[in-house]
């Protein structure tokens, strides 16, 4: 990791926004919002409510935690229940197998390479208890570090084997003498002293090989989500959304070895002063109370000493261009001052939800703040009505002074005795309590209605309520089950389309900016590579919101009488795949019924019929190892000198040839000029029977000599086929260490 240094902001007009917003944003935090979180974490952990007075009943009443409890299950269930939170639409035809590939892959970064259902399981509750949920979103570079020996390397498989992306560094190094080598050298320097030829100028390669100790850096990444608690996120009050404010920032603290770890200098991070605010503000004190560890900036050495850490994204114009620009700033302090970074940044990494969104306003309600003067009113209403049946089973009582023995009195048991000086009728007279339960419980009911209009969970939703078995009852209770799985379809449809989509779009553009190696998942129960950053502007993120429970039976009835009509027509077809119904067509539907029962797993139940067209297509080779990779080298090296021997024979006798031509074309000459001179007719025709013999040797010579020349063209053929040919397969095979595809 690159070292980096903390500096101070040298721009007074910087140093001033930064500390301005710094204050406002924790100013609108530690205000009345903060005081409405905090509250509301109290309601729903049923915390005692401050009223409370000694010898008379504190209980407290759990509306709050019902209702969100109720809501909860219905809201992941919508999310969860498919094992593909997000779709990807393809833009144009060809992009739909792209689409797929980026669907699966999105799929299983949010549930495999992070905890998607606890990430939106905080998400969600978040929202539902403290107005808004806040998730940070970003690529995380990682480094492996990996030690590797290898012996006996030549110089050109050395080459290769350090020609390659990753950084690697050479620990050891051991030449030996290549004695296989050293031999061929010596057989070639005495075959050319043999032929003539003056080798003293020629430079012979060194007979040597490598033993090799390395150090391999592969750097990669991935993209990373984390649950930001509320109270730990910043952003000006004037802010709509998170896109459009001026200023965002996470507060956290951070150790000093955790600021190191990010690759700041020991040095200056040890300057750094230690935090005197108390992070544990009014909500963590709620959140975290009874837990040992509330001791704060205790620490046994300075490395534990805990620093304040300001992650912000502030708009400024930086450059003096007139235009502002986003800055990731990172500062230091309970102030913010000590800049450890300032870079430009095209991203602000963290989306927020709401359950109830108040236009033109960035925190919206959540459903805590519905039920808590409910929650409050059955609290004191209940221990009214309990004080009030406690009063009426022990009845106080008047007596007469001096006439009752008052420690007979106060000791209540069963048989026991009350001694008096006159008879009990005349110094002793109950005070009866007038019973409120009359009163009280039709109150409590009606409160518990309201909490239902507001919240939208009914006793029905939730089953409690027995009444919900009586068939008498049952287009009221469908009636109720349909008004609460609306309010719940809303919030689901609301968390759909700000925060979630939010999440997978950052999540979407991270991976192609960053993910430029090739990653292998499975789709359709085959493991296919993919390459992140080949996807750009290819698709459209579609968030897939699936139906609550109260119309799962509604849907999977719709969905039974499409697969019924496809059947039909496919029926009608002749069993044909024509344009208006094919098995495309049916499996996709019997996916969503499969998926509507709660099940992930379609292909344990049904085929897909593109999986016979994905089998007749090979998959690709495998990328070569770095042994493979050398052993490859190796046999290249082998081919081609093997092909420049052969090409040398065939220029050689093509040579001959040439001077065959030659010879025999004076041979044609010479008969001519024979035959046109005026000599004696016999001995021209025995000349001519003669030249004739001559001719027909030199043909049948010329003959053989094109048939090797022939023969030789069809080996350098045959050897730079097999060249391709290697080089197309060599992933498809293992390469065995001095293998190769030639016959001497």
């Amino acid at each position: 990791m690159a070292r980096k240094k903390i500096i101070e902001i040298s721009d007074p007009k910087l140093r001033s926004i930064l500390s301005g917003q710094i204050s406002n944003a924790l100013g609108y935090l530690g205000g009345e919002l903060s005081d409405s979180r905090r509250k509301s974490l109290e309601y729903y952990l049923g915390d005692k409510l401050g009223t409370e007075i000694d010898g008379r009943s504190q209980v407290v009443s759990t509306d709050v935690a019902d209702t969100i409890e109720s809501l909860l299950p219905n809201l992941l269930r919508v999310f969860t229940a498919s094992d593909k939170v997000v779709r990807c639409e393809p833009v144009t035809g060809e992009d739909v197998q792209l689409a797929d590939q980026a669907t699966a892959y999105l799929n299983h970064v949010f549930y495999k390479e992070n905890p998607g259902f606890q990430l939106l399981y905080n998400f969600f509750k978040d929202a539902l208890i403290e107005k808004n949920g806040f998730l940070k979103v970003y690529f995380d570079e990682l480094e492996r570090v990996e030690h590797e020996t290898y012996k006996n390397l030549t110089q050109a498989e050395k080459e290769a084997l350090l020609d390659t992306k990753d950084d690697i560094e050479v620990v050891e190094e051991e030449e030996i003498e290549d004695t296989v080598a050293a031999e061929q050298i010596e057989m070639a320097k005495e075959q050319a002293e043999d032929q003539g030829l003056d080798i003293s100028q020629v430079e012979f390669p060194k007979p040597v090989l490598y033993n090799c100790k390395i150090k391999r850096i592969s750097k990669t990444g991935k993209v990373k989500i984390e649950s930001i608690p509320p109270e730990e996120f910043l952003i000006n009050r004037t802010a709509k959304t998170i896109d459009d404010a001026d200023f965002v920032s996470h507060k956290v603290l951070m150790t000093r070895s955790q600021i190191v770890e990010m690759g700041f200098p020991q040095d200056e991070v040890d300057s750094l002063p230690a935090s005197s605010i108390d992070i544990y503000n009014d909500e963590k004190i709620v959140r975290t109370k009874n837990i040992d560890d509330y001791q704060m900036n205790t620490p046994t050495d300075k490395s534990t000493e805990k620093v304040l850490i300001y992650e912000s994204y502030i708009k400024y114009d930086y450059d003096g261009d007139g235009i502002a620009e986003l800055r990731k700033i990172i500062s230091a302090g309970d102030d913010g001052y000590a800049v450890l970074s300032n870079e430009p940044c095209d991203n602000i990494p963290f989306v927020s939800i709401t359950p109830i969104p108040m236009p033109h306003r960035f925190y919206g309600r959540s459903i805590s703040e519905l039920v808590e003067d409910i929650q409050l009113m059955k609290s004191t209403v209940m221990r009214q009505l309990l004080d009030n049946m406690y009063l009426t089973n022990n009845n106080r009582v008047a007596i007469m002074d001096g006439m009752v023995n008052m420690d007979d009195l106060l000791t209540t048991r069963p048989g026991g005795v009350v001694r008096t000086k006159q008879p009990p009728s005349q110094v002793m007279q109950p005070l009866q309590a007038q019973p409120i339960s009359q009163q009280a419980f039709p109150l409590l009911s009606y409160l518990d209605s309201v909490r239902e209009v507001r919240s939208g969970v009914s006793k029905q939703a939730q089953g409690l309520d027995p009444n919900t078995l009586n068939a008498k009852t049952a287009t009221g209770v469908n009636a109720l089950m349909t008004q609460t799985q609306m309010r719940s379809e809303l919030i689901a449809r609301i968390f759909a389309e700000t925060g979630v989509k939010d999440l997978f779009n950052k999540v979407f553009e991270l991976m192609v900016k960053y993910q430029d190696k090739e990653q292998i998942i499975k789709l359709n129960n085959k493991y296919i590579p993919v390459k992140p950053t080949e996807w750009k502007d290819k698709f459209n993120i579609t968030i897939t919101v699936g139906l609550g429970t109260g119309t799962k039976e509604q849907q999977a009835v719709m969905l039974n009488g499409i697969l019924e009509r496809q059947i039909q027509a496919f029926q009608l077809q002749g069993g044909r795949e024509l344009p208006m119904v094919n098995l495309k067509n049916i499996y996709n539907t019997l996916s969503k019924i499969v998926e509507n029962t709660g099940l992930k797993n379609v292909d344990a139940y049904f085929v897909n019929p593109d999986m016979g067209k994905q089998m007749m297509t090979p998959p690709p080779p495998p990328p070569l190892t770095p042994i493979e990779k050398i052993e490859f080298t190796r046999i290249q090296s082998e081919e081609k000198r093997k092909v420049a021997e052969l090409e040398l024979k065939y220029k050689e006798l093509q040579q001959q040839n040439q001077e065959m031509l030659l010879d025999f074309e004076a041979k044609i000459k010479d008969i001519s000029l024979k035959y046109n001179t005026q000599l004696d007719t016999a001995k021209i025709k025995a000349d001519a029977d003669l030249d004739k013999v001559m001719l027909a040797a030199g043909s049948k010579t010329l003959e053989q000599a094109n048939k090797s020349a022939n023969m030789l063209n069809q080996q350098i053929q045959g050897l730079n086929g097999n060249q391709r040919s290697n080089a197309e397969n060599a992933g498809n095979r293992q390469i065995q260490p001095g293998e190769t595809d030639f016959t001497e």
